[in-house]
């Protein structure tokens, strides 16, 4: 089906593009590339960042970068998309998935420090942890950051989904030893393929480079001495990506608007919002809520579809999906209860008025 409200959508500033392309005609497309790291890295407010042509391949190079090895585990949020754990798996390390608080939906600390505890017990100390800032909301990185230290982990961020959010005013992304971003077609910042990692290590950097380009040695013949990998971003999607970044405030705020409407004007449907703590400050990826139950979720969606209003449910969680049904996991319900109750909403910074007062007025009919 065709719909005619869109989950998500993406204008393309073809203007914006034809002057960055302008810029670089005639130059080594390198110059593109080199451009967009130190923009994204002048708006990160870090010393390096490596483009690559995914978020899920910046997740796999900062893993290997820091060291993950065949049968390391690796702590994650149950509560994600996929392509945050399948990284693990390539190499052939063990996730260990963690639950969900109920409040900002992300890492509970809680039970993070149980599995910690857990597989101290056992004589294991994980690899990294990896941080998700689940639908652009900041996850509680203060707790985390505290616990995980007291244990030598280092954390990997996955702020995929949050470029332009913050916590005390500091991009998440940038508070763990590195952190990686998804310029996916559904972002609200988009090269429609392409991804970065970012970190205040040079070294880290200069290894995440190295693998990301065939891990080819600094000689004058072709020379390899261990498996790389082909994530170089394009330089195509570089300079698309380039001519997004002046508007990276302007797509928050207008994404952090729908929110607030969908917020204003469902006030009494019954919905639970997903918060944002003091001092975060979300990017609102998607607008995301929770309905009663999970009939009632059911006969929002119906009704959704049958009005041409796309709608998604939020994430399946890991430890029930039949790929990591065997991973340890420490759970308290609230991956599964969000599952099986929260719906995402409309959300693109695109979203006319009229196209929104169109979802809450659905909205309003079924649940109020």
């Amino acid at each position: 089906m065709s719909f005619y409200i869109p989950l998500s959508y993406n204008s393309i500033n073809s203007e914006a593009l034809a002057q960055v392309l302008h810029k670089f005609e005639g130059r080594h497309h390198q110059e593109i590339i080199a451009s967009l790291e130190a923009n994204l890295a002048q708006q990160l407010k870090v010393n390096h960042v490596v483009a690559v042509n995914s978020g899920t391949a910046a997740i796999h190079l900062a893993l290997q970068a820091i060291g993950v090895q065949p049968h390391n585990y690796v702590l994650a949020p149950t509560f994600t998309y996929v392509a945050t754990v399948n990284p693990v798996l390539y190499l052939q390390a063990r996730p260990v998935l963690i639950d969900c608080e109920d409040k900002t939906w992300n890492l509970d600390p809680n039970l993070l420090e149980t599995a910690l505890r857990d597989l101290k017990s056992k004589g294991i100390r994980p690899s990294c942890l990896i941080v998700v800032h689940t639908y652009g909301t900041p996850a509680l990185l203060d707790d985390i950051l505290t616990l995980v230290s007291k244990y030598e982990v280092p954390v990997v961020e996955d702020a995929a989904e949050a470029l332009g959010a913050t916590l005390n005013k500091k991009p998440v992304g940038t508070y763990g030893r590195v952190g990686v971003y998804s310029f996916n077609n559904n972002k609200a910042v988009t090269s429609f393929g392409g991804g970065a990692v970012v970190t205040n290590d040079g070294l880290l950097a200069s290894r995440v480079r190295f693998l990301a380009a065939q891990a080819r040695k600094n000689a004058p013949f072709y020379l390899h001495e261990e498996p790389g990998f082909n994530y170089s971003i394009n330089p195509l999607a570089a300079a698309y990506l380039l001519s997004q970044l002046p508007d990276l405030k302007n797509i928050t705020d207008a994404r952090r608007t729908v929110f607030q409407n969908y917020c204003n004007g469902l006030k009494n449907a019954g919905l639970i919002f997903q918060e944002e703590r003091e001092g975060a400050f979300s990017a609102r990826w998607l607008s995301t809520f929770l309905t009663k139950s999970e009939v009632v979720k059911s006969r929002l969606e119906e009704s959704m579809q049958k009005a041409g209003i796309e709608t998604r449910p939020l994430w399946n969680p890991m430890h029930e999906q039949p790929l990591y049904r065997d991973a340890i996991s420490f759970q308290n319900g609230n991956a599964r209860q969000f599952f099986n109750t929260g719906i995402c909403l409309p959300s693109g910074n695109t979203l006319s008025q009229e196209s929104q007062s169109k979802v809450i007025e659905v909205v309003s009919r079924v649940l109020m």
